[in-house]
């Protein structure tokens, strides 16, 4: 059983609930939650949980099929991919602290809003690119701040809109319903690891 799925998806549920009694019991004008399309206090409700019931549908899957398999061999380090991968990481550590260091340097520059983020992001995503193009496995860690840090920098950059926490919410849920894609394709995990 996966107790993380089966304690998010009761958590999701019970926002869910809370939320429901507050639109059922509260006046229709002290609820507000805009799309874009006007005041929809239902959503939030129906969000938490459709996420809620995919968590804990998913927390028992493959219950019975872990039970019948043989256990996990355990990895095997290629030295060359760890000295590869250590390689790549102070390279792109190295172009990251500079980033950091130029923002510190022209921060009273005439910048746009969000391009240190755009060019963090662009870093870290360059990382797993590379990582990937050579054989290597890629961290989903970096590919996470990665995702994050480009698309709220061209958000601040084109939209003048600072997205945030929402951002991170967002992108931290479509992580967790698409983790056991992510593990079926072998795409994340440590680096050396054959």
């Amino acid at each position: 059983m996966k107790m993380s799925n089966l304690v998010f998806g009761s958590l999701s549920l019970l926002a869910a609930l809370g939320l429901i009694y507050a639109n059922l019991t509260l006046p229709s004008e002290s609820l507000w939650f805009d799309l874009g399309y006007g005041n929809m206090p239902w959503a939030p409700p129906i969000i938490f949980a459709v996420v809620g019931i995919i968590l804990l549908a998913t927390s028992t899957k493959g219950e019975s099929e872990m039970s019948e398999e043989t256990p996990k061999p355990t990895p095997v380090i290629d030295p060359a991919k760890a000295a590869l991968n250590k390689n790549l990481e102070t390279a792109f550590w190295g172009l990251f602290l500079i980033m950091l260091g130029g923002q510190f340097l022209l921060k009273n520059a005439n910048l746009p809003e969000g391009i240190w983020d755009v060019g963090i992001g662009l870093i870290f995503l360059g990382l797993n690119a590379a990582r990937y193009f050579n054989g290597l496995k890629m961290s989903g860690f970096t590919t996470f701040l990665g995702i994050l840090a480009l698309v709220g920098g061209l958000a601040q950059m084109f939209f003048k809109f600072d997205l945030g926490g929402a951002l991170l919410l967002i992108v931290l849920g479509a992580y967790l319903i698409l983790k056991p894609w992510f593990d079926r394709q072998g795409l994340f995990g440590k680096a050396e690891e054959s």
